[in-house]
C-alpha cells in the first residue's frame, strides 16, 4: 500500500501503512504525528501521538483508508 494523501478542511495528511504492524497506520502533516488503527469492533482509535494538541479528524481519514485497503478475503 502506497502513502496517500486524505485532505480534509483544507488539511492534508499523508497516510502510510505503520512499518511493523500492518493493521495500523500513520498519520502525519506538519503539526501532526499519530498512529491509528481499528479495532476489532470496526471503530477507528488513536493508538498513540506524539506532543501535539492537535486531533485529527480520525473517523474521516479512517472512511478513506477504508476506500484504499484491498477487500479482506
Amino acid at each position: 500500500m502506497e502513502p496517500f494523501i486524505v485532505t480534509i478542511n483544507n488539511v492534508d495528511y499523508q497516510v502510510s501503512l505503520h512499518s511493523a504492524f500492518p493493521r495500523l497506520f500513520d498519520v502525519y502533516n506538519k503539526n501532526i504525528n499519530y498512529t491509528i488503527g481499528k479495532t476489532d469492533a470496526g471503530n477507528w482509535v488513536y493508538i498513540k501521538h506524539e506532543p501535539s494538541s492537535a486531533v485529527i479528524p480520525l473517523e474521516q481519514i479512517g472512511m478513506v483508508i477504508d476506500e484504499h485497503l484491498p477487500e479482506e478475503q
